[in-house]
């Protein structure tokens, strides 16, 4: 056990540390946030001139849209100055607070559920993680998304259910139990809620992880059963509200009950093209996992450019949902195939070979990433007696939830990045002897 004036110590030289880690390469590549490819940058922009989230349409009149989740360019929009631009340095400063941020929430996460070792070694896998790094340098949601998570888990393992194991009551005793600091659980309730309806509000995909956590609830925590109901039914009110006001907006700007965003088509036509399904027919070259190249989707925009398009953005997104629909219908077992290699894809661990990346840094990384992802596994089944309790849960149903929705949506390595800070906690109990499983509580 580290004294506590010597922990405090280390974790302000840690933190310190991960500032200049972070910083260091986003300042490196302090370029790279000037582009905007996923329209985030306009959209904060638009947002904080005019007051609409919107895109700036013909004679500098703002349309209202629902293109992208509304969190991260809200967020943007703060550090739009006067003269309606958003200074990459800003936006550099902001991811590496948020990822500087991911890196002692899993530092806490591990310090509580194992020991400052594994709290040590999991901080730094995050703090030099390359997918992590490159996606700070990237105007887009992977680093907000990343850090949201990690608050989420360590709400549930810090608040929900802190010290399981230690506290054991009798049925009396539960019921009993009731009377004690009634508003407490209530409280952490609302947090709970409020932290997984951002996760929403920053990727539509975290629905389906929300619905996954929110019934665990009832089994997490010493609280007695009336407070368990009472919590799981705030928290689902927390988040129907959040996204009901979101679709509310949506009806009203736009007309219609958009409850995600008016992308989910083309991400989802992106997935399930002929284009797409053309290409896995087709020879895959080399065998080895770093000589993999992607898939060329030149046919596929030339396709799109010239498509049917609908009157409104909400139409044209129905449209691709259409497109999408009918290709699935048309070739169903090329379908259930690229689901397979979609989600090979979420979790290859080599990046694929383009003209813009040396062998020596596809090699480097894969191999990172391969040791990462085996470690993982190893470190789950080495103590899985703690990993199947309730504390593991968040991190299971992430897992699922990132391979269900992007077996069938567009999907690439970086998606996955949400879920590196529960990797690195597995990795790093690794270190931890396998009797412990007889004495340490989760």
């Amino acid at each position: 056990m580290t004294h506590p004036d010597r922990r405090w110590l280390w974790l302000v030289s840690g933190i310190t540390l991960a500032f200049l880690v972070r910083g260091s390469i986003v300042l490196a590549k302090l370029d790279s946030l000037d582009a905007d490819p996923d329209a985030y940058r306009v959209i904060a922009e638009t947002l904080a001139q005019t007051g609409t989230f919107g895109l700036m349409g013909e004679g500098e009149v703002a349309n209202p849209t629902a293109f992208r989740p509304p969190l991260y360019p809200w967020l943007l929009s703060f550090f739009v100055d006067n003269d309606g631009h958003l200074a990459s340095g800003w936006v550099a400063m902001l991811h590496v607070c948020l990822g500087v941020l991911t890196i002692g929430l899993t530092w806490d996460i591990a310090r509580r559920w194992w020991s400052d070792r594994v709290a040590w070694i999991a901080a730094s896998l995050v703090a030099i993680d390359p997918m992590l790094l490159w996606q700070s340098t990237l105007v887009m949601t992977e680093t907000i998304a990343t850090a949201l998570t990690a608050m989420v888990w360590w709400w549930w393992v810090a608040r929900l259910n802190p010290n399981p194991g230690a506290v054991k009551l009798d049925g009396d005793e539960r019921i009993n139990s009731c009377d004690l600091s009634p508003s407490r659980p209530i409280i952490d309730a609302v947090v709970f809620g409020g932290l997984l309806s951002l996760t929403v509000l920053c990727r539509p995909t975290f629905l389906v992880w929300a619905a996954m956590l929110i019934p665990a609830l009832f089994f997490v925590g010493p609280s007695c059963r009336i407070r368990r109901v009472a919590r799981v039914g705030v928290v689902g009110l927390i988040l129907v509200a959040t996204v009901g006001l979101w679709t509310l907006r949506n009806v009203t700007q736009l007309g219609h009950p958009i409850w995600a965003t008016t992308h989910g088509g083309y991400t989802l036509l992106l997935a399930n093209n002929e284009s797409f399904y053309d290409s896995l027919d087709e020879p895959s070259g080399s065998w080895l996992p770093w000589e993999r190249t992607p898939w060329d989707p030149t046919e596929f925009f030339a396709e799109y450019e010239a498509r049917e398009r609908g009157d409104d953005e909400v139409s044209d997104d129905r449209v691709a949902y259409e497109m999408a629909r009918s290709t699935i219908s048309n070739r169903p077992a090329m379908f259930a195939w690229s689901c397979v290699v979609r989600a090979t894809s979420l979790w290859h661990p080599f990046p694929a070979r383009t003209p813009d990346r040396s062998m020596m840094v596809i090699l480097s990384i894969g191999i990172y990433q391969s040791g990462m992802l085996l470690f993982a596994v190893l470190g789950v089944g080495r103590h899985w007696r703690l990993w199947r309790r309730p504390n593991a849960w968040p991190v299971f149903a992430l897992v699922i939830t990132l391979t269900a929705v992007h077996s069938v949506y567009w999907s690439n390595p970086r998606m996955r990045s949400p879920v590196i800070p529960m990797l690195a906690v597995a990795v790093a109990c690794l270190v931890v002897p396998k009797k412990a499983d007889r004495t340490t509580t989760t």
